[in-house]
C-alpha cells in the first residue's frame, strides 16, 4: 500500500470519526428581528484605510510615479493630458496639494521625472522615453538620453538641460544609466549612476567626482530627516555636507524603503508592516497589507510614509495615493485560511513571504474583508520541506483544526484525502448569485470527485497544437502529419529549439488527458492512437539552433498567452487549432496553473484551488468568501488563463480583443476569430492533464526506452498501459 494511499485511508477514517461524533457545526449567520435596538459594534484599537482625495484637475490622468517623501510632505511627478510632465507635493498634514510644471526643454518625450526638493527649489532628473507611434512601428532610438530640472519656486525660474557626460566631462553622449539624483542644497546636487557620482549646479557644471561606495538602483528612506541609503555594506547614514556615509545599520532583516518622522524602520514578512528602532532591535508589529489595502493592486507596499502624527501614506494599485491613519476598528469573528508554502523551493529563501498565495486569493481576501460585516479573513501559513512533511501537515489538519478554508494550490493532484474537505455543491445550490449553470460545462465537470465539489478551481488553461489553415483536413492524423513535413522542406516541423525533455513530457501529459479515464480509474495506452503519437514524437526534430523560418506545427502548453503573439510569429501565417492527432476529443486539454513538475514554462498566471474544511463550525461564512473568489474582480485578463466563470470567460475574451487600441501591432494579435477558435475548444474540450510526478515517471521511461531504440512503439504501449494500470489501482 502506498504512503498516499495510506495517508488517504487515515483522513477519511478520522474524518468520520469526528463527524459521528460531533456532527459538522455550523454557525447561524442569521439575526432574528426582534424589534430591539442594535447592540453597540464593538470595537478595537487598529487602521483605517482611506483614498486620499485629489483635485479635480489631477484626476484627468492620476498617475503617479517617482514618489520621494521630504519631511511630511509627499513629491511625485505625473504626466498631464497633453503628454508632458509636472510636479505635484501633498502635504500630508494640511492634506493640500501643489502642482509644478517642469519645463522639459528638448527632452523627447519625457517618460518620468525623478522629484528632489532643496530648500525652495526642487530638482528633477527626467528619462526620455518613446511616442505612441514609435512604438507602433517599433522604433527605438539608441541615443535617448536624461535631462536635469531645476527650478527656484520662489521666482519661477527654471532650466533643463540634457546631461552630456556618461563618465568623464566633456563627452557627447548620456548612454550612462543614472539611478538618481540626492539634493545638496539649493545651488548643488548630486548624480549618482551605479559605481559613478558627480556633484554639478543648474547649469550641469561638474564642481566634485566624490569616491562613494557603490548605492546600486539609490533604494532609501529617511527617518526623521536622516537620509539613508544601500550600500555594499547596508543601509547607511548620508551626510549630505561631507558627502560621507556613517556606520550601517545594525539590521538582522531587509528593510522596505518606508521613511518615518517617528523613528521607525519599517519591514515586510508575511505580508505584515512591521517596525523597529532606528538603531534595530525587535521587530514590532503596525498592521496587515490585508486589512489596509483596498484593492489586489494595493499591495506593492515597499514605498510610503509615516508622517509625524503617525499617519501612513503609500501609492495605491490605481496610482492614487492611500491613507491609512489609527482608529477604532469594528471587530469581527475570523476565518482561518490555511496557505501552503514550499521551503526546500529554490526561491522561498528570498521571498519576505513564507507562504504561497495566488493574485485571486489575495484580490477575494481584500474585497471579503472590505465587505463583510461578520467575518475577515486571517492566512495562517503550513511550510513545509518535503512529501513526508507535507503529508504530516495533511494528517495534522485532519485530526485537529481550527482552519476553516484550505488553499491546496501548490499541491500536487489528488493530494487531499476526500475526507479533508467538504462539499461545497450544497452551499452553491442553496445559492442565489450562483448556479452551475454559470460554470463552463467541461471544467465545471473537471472540478468534481465522484459527484462532488472539494475543491473550486479559479482558472485553468490549454495544451494544444496549431497548424496553418488548410493543412488539417477532414482526418488530423499522424500519417497526415508526416506527409506535410516531406511536402514542406522549407517549414521547420516544429519549433527547433524545444528540448527533447521537454517534447517529450507535454507529450506525456496529453497522454495523460487522452488515454486514461480518470472517472472509472482505467487506460488505454494499447490504442493505435499513442503507438502512433509515439512515431510522431520520434519524428519531430528537437534541440537545433533557431531558426526565423515558418514552423508547420506549433506546440502549446500555455494557449491563453500564445494564441494572442507566438502562433503567427511562428507560423508566419494565420493559424487554426487542431490538437493532438487522433484523438477522441479536440486534441486539446485543459491543464492547471502555475508551476508543474518538470517541463512548465507557461502563462504568467497561477494555479488557485481552494477547500472548505469538513472539521469547520463556519463553514457558512467560508462559502461565502469561496463566493467571492469566484464572482472576482471586474479585471479579468485571458494572459492568467482560462477563468470557469462563463460571463468572466467571455469578459477576458473581450478585453484581449480591445486590449491593442491605438497599437495596431497588438490589435492585430487577438481578434474575434482568435476567440472565436478558443472559445470553440475551451467549450468542448473534456480532458485534464495530470502532472502527479509518480505517473510521469512512468510514462516518460518507456517513452524514452522507445525513442532509445530499446523497444518498439507496440511494446513501449503494452508496459504503459501495465505500469499505468498498476498506478491507478492504488489511487482507489
Amino acid at each position: 500500500m502506498t504512503a498516499k494511499k495510506t495517508l488517504c485511508l487515515l483522513l477519511a477514517g478520522l474524518m468520520l470519526l469526528s463527524l459521528c461524533a460531533c456532527g459538522i457545526q455550523r454557525e447561524n449567520t442569521e439575526t432574528e428581528n426582534t424589534g430591539e435596538p442594535a447592540a453597540a459594534v464593538q470595537t478595537v484599537p487598529g487602521y483605517l484605510p482611506s483614498r486620499v482625495a485629489m483635485p479635480e484637475a489631477l484626476n484627468i490622468d492620476n498617475f503617479f510615479s517617482a514618489m520621494a517623501c521630504d519631511g511630511d510632505t509627499i513629491w511625485l511627478s505625473r504626466k498631464t493630458e497633453e503628454g508632458g510632465l509636472e510636479g505635484v507635493a501633498y502635504d500630508t498634514l494640511s492634506d493640500s496639494w501643489e502642482r509644478f510644471p517642469l519645463d522639459t526643454g528638448d527632452a523627447r518625450w519625457p517618460a518620468e521625472a525623478q522629484l528632489q526638493p532643496a530648500g525652495s527649489c526642487l530638482w528633477a532628473l527626467i528619462r526620455e522615453g518613446v511616442s505612441w507611434e514609435q512604438l507602433e512601428k517599433r522604433e527605438f532610438p539608441d541615443d535617448l538620453g536624461y535631462y536635469l530640472f531645476h527650478l527656484d519656486r520662489e521666482s519661477g525660474e527654471s532650466s533643463c538641460l540634457r546631461i552630456p557626460f556618461e563618465g568623464t566631462a566633456g563627452t557627447e553622449s548620456s548612454s550612462l544609466i543614472f539611478s538618481g539624483l540626492i539634493p545638496l542644497d539649493e545651488g548643488r546636487v548630486l548624480l549618482v549612476s551605479p559605481g559613478a557620482a558627480w556633484v554639478v549646479d543648474p547649469e550641469l557644471n561638474i564642481l566634485a567626482r566624490p569616491e562613494l561606495p557603490d548605492m546600486g538602483g539609490m533604494l532609501g528612506f529617511h527617518v526623521n530627516g536622516t537620509a539613508y541609503y544601500w550600500t555594499e555594506n547596508g543601509y547607511a547614514p548620508f551626510d549630505p555636507q561631507t558627502l560621507g556615509f556613517g556606520a550601517p545599520l545594525p539590521l538582522s532583516e531587509e528593510p522596505v524603503m518606508f521613511s518615518s518622522n517617528n523613528g521607525h524602520i519599517f519591514y515586510e514578512r508575511d505580508r505584515m508592516l512591521w517596525s523597529s528602532g532606528p538603531d534595530g532591535g525587535e521587530l514590532s508589529p503596525v498592521f496587515s497589507w490585508l486589512d489596509v489595502a483596498l484593492s489586489y493592486g494595493d499591495l506593492s507596499g515597499w514605498l510610503g510614509l509615516e508622517n509625524s502624527r503617525g499617519v501612513f501614506f503609500y501609492p495605491g494599485g490605481d496610482g492614487g495615493l492611500i491613507r491609512v491613519e489609527p482608529g477604532e476598528v469594528p471587530v469581527r469573528k475570523v476565518l482561518k485560511l490555511g496557505c501552503f508554502g514550499d521551503s526546500s523551493e529554490e526561491m522561498y529563501q528570498y521571498s519576505s513571504v513564507s507562504y504561497s498565495c495566488s493574485m485571486e486569493l489575495l484580490d477575494a481576501i481584500i474585497r471579503f474583508n472590505n465587505t463583510d460585516p461578520e467575518y475577515r479573513i486571517e492566512i495562517e501559513p503550513l511550510v513545509f520541506n518535503s512529501e513526508n512533511e507535507r503529508d504530516r501537515l495533511l494528517l495534522e489538519l485532519a485530526t485537529g483544526s481550527d482552519l476553516d478554508l484550505l488553499d491546496t494550490s501548490i499541491l500536487p493532484d489528488r493530494a487531499v484525502g476526500t475526507g479533508l474537505l467538504a462539499d461545497m455543491l450544497p452551499f452553491l445550490d442553496a445559492d442565489e448569485s450562483l448556479s452551475r449553470e454559470d460554470f463552463i460545462e467541461p471544467l465545471f465537470d473537471l472540478m468534481l470527485q465522484q459527484g462532488k465539489l472539494y475543491e473550486y478551481t479559479d482558472k485553468f488553461n490549454m495544451l494544444s497544437i496549431a497548424t496553418h489553415p488548410g493543412f488539417n483536413g477532414e482526418d488530423w492524423t499522424v500519417e497526415r502529419i508526416e506527409t506535410l513535413i516531406r511536402e514542406h522542406p522549407e517549414m521547420e516541423p516544429i519549433r527547433p529549439n524545444m528540448e527533447r525533455e521537454l517534447l517529450t513530457t507535454l507529450f506525456a501529459w496529453a497522454a495523460t488527458a487522452e488515454f486514461i479515464d480518470w472517472e472509472t480509474l482505467s487506460c488505454d495506452f494499447e490504442r493505435p492512437a499513442f503507438a502512433h503519437w509515439l512515431q510522431l514524437l520520434k519524428e519531430l526534430p528537437t534541440g537545433g539552433e533557431y531558426s526565423d523560418s515558418p514552423q508547420l506545427l506549433d506546440l502549446a502548453y500555455d494557449l491563453a498567452t500564445d494564441a494572442r503573439f507566438r502562433f503567427r510569429n511562428s507560423l508566419k501565417d494565420a493559424y487554426v487549432l487542431v490538437g493532438f492527432p487522433e484523438s477522441s476529443g479536440t486534441g486539446s486539454y485543459f491543464l492547471r496553473q502555475g508551476e508543474s513538475p518538470d517541463a512548465w514554462y507557461g502563462s504568467g498566471g497561477q494555479n488557485t484551488r481552494i477547500g472548505i474544511l469538513a472539521s469547520g463550525t463556519r463553514q457558512e461564512a467560508a462559502w461565502r468568501f469561496v463566493r467571492t473568489l469566484i464572482h472576482g474582480s471586474d479585471t479579468v485578463e485571458l494572459t492568467q488563463g482560462i477563468p470557469t466563470l462563463k460571463a468572466k470567460f467571455e469578459r477576458a475574451l473581450a478585453n484581449a480583443i480591445d486590449s491593442g487600441s491605438g497599437l495596431s501591432w497588438i490589435q492585430d494579435a487577438f481578434s474575434a476569430e482568435d476567440a472565436a477558435q478558443i472559445r470553440e475548444l475551451v467549450y468542448q474540450s473534456r480532458g485534464l492533464v495530470h502532472t502527479d510526478e509518480a505517473l510521469l515517471t512512468i510514462l516518460r521511461s518507456e517513452m524514452n526506452a522507445f525513442l532509445g531504440g530499446q523497444k518498439s512503439a507496440e511494446e513501449a504501449a503494452r508496459q504503459i498501459q501495465s505500469r499505468v494500470g498498476l498506478y491507478l489501482a492504488e489511487q482507489n
